[in-house]
C-alpha cells in the first residue's frame, strides 16, 4: 500500500505498461490473425477492407471473431514479478496498449489487481505512437514512467523522460536521447541461430534421408550425378518440412502452450516473435522454388503433393483418430517416392507398402507414448488431437501388427523377381536388414509400453546408439550385397 505521508512530490511517477512485446512476450494481434486464419480462413479476404478502414477498425473486426488463449500467453515473469513489487510500494500501474481493449482487458484480469487503469484501442482510435501519448497524459499529465520495447515507443519515452526498457535494451538505449533516464531495464536477447535451428527443427531433416532409399537399393550411390540430385531434392524437402513445422507451429500455438514439453519451443514460448515466423515463410517458399529448377518435374510434383498434405494434416487432418496417422505414414513413404522421382529409378508397390507400414508402426509408438504421458497427468485427453488415455492399448495393437506386417513386405520385396535387386552381386545379404528391422521395432515398442520412448521415435533414433549401430548393420549388408 502507498505511504499515506508522503508528499505528492515524493511519490514515484505513474507507471504506464504497453502489452505486445513488454509485460507479453507474443503480439496479440498476431497470435489474433493467426487465429482468425486457423478458424474462419475466409475472413482472411476481409483483412485489407479492414484495414483500410483503419487499424483499429481491424483490430475490433478480429477481436469480435476470435480471441486468443490470454491465460496460456507467454509472459514476461521477470518484469511481471517487478510490476507486483512496484505495485506494493503504492505505485499506480496502468495497462495501456494499441491491441483492441477487449483483449487488453482480458490480459488485465490475468494480473488481477494489479493495474489500476486499462486502455486500448476502442475501434474508432488506434491506440499507438502519439495517441497512446495524448491518451496517457490525459489521465497522468506529462510526469509518468513508460514501459516498452521497441523504437514505436520512443516518442512517449521522449516526452515523460522516464522509461523501462524491455528486449533488446541496449540497442534502445543508444536510440534514447540524454534527457531520458532509464529507471530499469529487462533484457530479451534477439533470437539466436541455435533458436531458428530449433524453430526450423533441423533435427527432423534426418527424416529425409528417405529420400536415398531408391539410390542405395537401385545400385546407383555410386553415381555423382545421381547424388547430387538427390542432395538437392533432400535439401528442397528439408526446407519443407521446415516450413511446414513453422505454419504448423502458428496454427498450434494455443495447443502447444498446454503440452508438456512443446510449450518450450521458440514460437510456443514466446523466444521467437510470431512475427518472425510469419516472415520466414514466403523467404523459404522463395528459396525452395530456385532450388526446383534443376530438378526433374516428377520430382516436383511429389514435393508439391508432399506439401499439401502437409497443410492440410497441420489445418485439420491432425485431429482425426487414425487418419492422421495414416497420413504421417503417407508422408514419410512420399520421400520416398520423390527420390525414386529424383533419379528415376523403378518404382516397386511393394517398397512402398513397406514404408506405409512401417512409418504406420511408428506414427502409432508416437501417439500411444503421448497417451502414457496424459494418464500420468491426470488427462484424458490429448490437446490438440482426437486421442484419449484409454486408447493406448488399441495404439499398441495396431502398431505392433503393422510394425511386423512391414518386415514381412520387406522381405516378399526383396525377393520379387520384379524388385531392382538384380544389380547385387549377392543379394542375400540384404535379407539381413529383415531381421535388423523386426528387432528394432520389437525393441521400440517394448520402450514405449515401459514408458521410456521418446514421443518422437525418428528422433529417438537418431540420438539412440543402438538404433545408430543398427542402421550401420543395414548399410553394411547392402555394401556385402554389392561386394561380396
Amino acid at each position: 500500500m502507498a505511504d499515506t505521508h508522503r508528499s505528492p512530490q515524493e511519490e514515484a511517477p505513474p507507471l504506464v505498461v504497453d502489452v505486445d512485446g513488454t509485460l507479453l512476450r507474443t503480439d496479440l494481434l498476431y497470435e489474433s490473425v493467426i487465429l482468425l486464419l486457423r478458424h474462419r480462413p475466409w475472413c482472411v479476404f476481409l483483412l485489407p477492407f479492414w484495414l483500410l478502414a483503419g487499424k483499429a477498425v481491424m483490430k475490433r473486426e478480429i477481436a469480435r471473431r476470435v480471441q486468443p488463449d490470454i491465460a496460456s500467453l507467454p509472459i514476461h515473469e521477470e518484469l511481471l514479478a517487478w510490476l507486483w513489487e512496484e505495485r506494493r510500494k503504492g505505485r499506480r500501474l496502468a495497462l495501456i496498449s494499441a491491441s483492441d481493449e477487449r483483449l487488453v482487458q482480458s490480459v488485465a484480469a490475468r494480473c488481477a489487481g494489479l493495474f489500476d487503469v486499462v486502455a486500448g484501442s476502442d475501434g474508432t482510435t488506434n491506440l499507438a505512437g502519439s495517441a497512446k501519448l495524448v491518451a496517457i497524459e490525459r489521465l497522468f499529465g506529462p510526469r509518468f514512467t513508460y514501459a516498452g520495447d521497441g523504437k514505436h515507443d520512443i516518442v512517449i519515452w521522449e516526452r515523460c523522460r522516464s522509461a523501462v526498457l524491455v528486449g533488446r535494451t541496449a540497442a534502445l538505449g543508444r536510440l534514447l536521447s540524454p534527457s531520458v533516464t532509464v529507471a530499469t531495464a529487462f533484457d530479451v536477447p534477439r533470437a539466436g541461430l541455435k533458436t531458428w535451428m530449433r524453430a526450423l527443427r533441423l533435427h527432423q531433416w534426418a527424416k529425409n534421408t528417405l529420400l536415398f532409399v531408391p539410390l542405395l537399393l537401385s545400385g546407383r550411390i555410386f553415381s555423382l550425378h545421381d547424388v547430387a540430385l538427390v542432395l538437392l531434392a533432400f535439401v528442397v524437402f528439408g526446407l519443407l518440412a521446415s516450413g511446414s513445422y513453422l505454419v504448423n507451429d502458428l496454427l498450434d500455438l494455443a495447443a502447444d502452450r498446454q503440452h508438456r514439453s512443446k510449450r518450450n519451443r521458440p514460437l510456443a514460448s514466446g523466444e521467437l516473435p510470431t512475427l518472425h515466423g510469419l516472415l520466414a515463410i514466403p523467404v523459404i517458399a522463395v528459396v525452395v522454388g530456385a532450388l526446383l529448377l534443376p530438378l526433374p518435374s516428377a520430382f516436383a510434383a511429389a514435393a508439391g503433393a508432399y506439401l499439401v498434405i502437409t497443410l492440410a494434416y497441420s489445418l485439420w487432418l491432425k485431429r482425426k483418430p487414425i487418419l492422421d496417422m495414416l497420413v504421417l505414414a503417407l508422408l514419410f513413404t512420399l520421400r520416398i517416392v520423390a527420390g525414386i522421382a529424383a533419379v528415376g529409378t523403378a518404382m516397386s508397390p511393394w517398397l512402398l507398402a513397406f514404408s506405409m507400414f512401417f512409418f504406420l508402426s511408428l506414427a502409432c509408438i508416437k501417439r500411444y507414448s503421448e497417451c502414457l504421458v496424459m494418464k500420468e497427468q491426470g488427462v484424458q485427453a490429448i490437446p490438440g488431437r482426437g486421442y484419449r488415455t484409454g486408447d493406448a492399448p488399441w495404439l499398441m495393437s495396431m502398431g505392433a501388427a503393422s510394425g511386423f506386417c512391414s518386415t514381412l513386405i520387406f522381405f516378399i520385396f526383396l525377393t520379387d523377381a520384379q524388385s531392382p535387386m538384380s544389380h547385387y552381386s549377392t543379394p542375400e545379404w540384404l535379407w539381413l536388414i529383415c531381421g535388423i528391422l523386426g528387432y528394432w521395432l520389437g525393441r521400440a515398442w517394448l520402450l514405449a509400453g515401459r514408458g521410456e520412448m521418446h514421443d518422437d521415435p525418428v528422433l529417438f533414433a537418431v540420438k539412440d546408439r543402438l538404433s545408430l549401430c543398427l542402421g550401420a548393420l543395414c548399410a553394411v549388408s547392402i555394401l556385402l550385397a554389392n561386394f561380396a
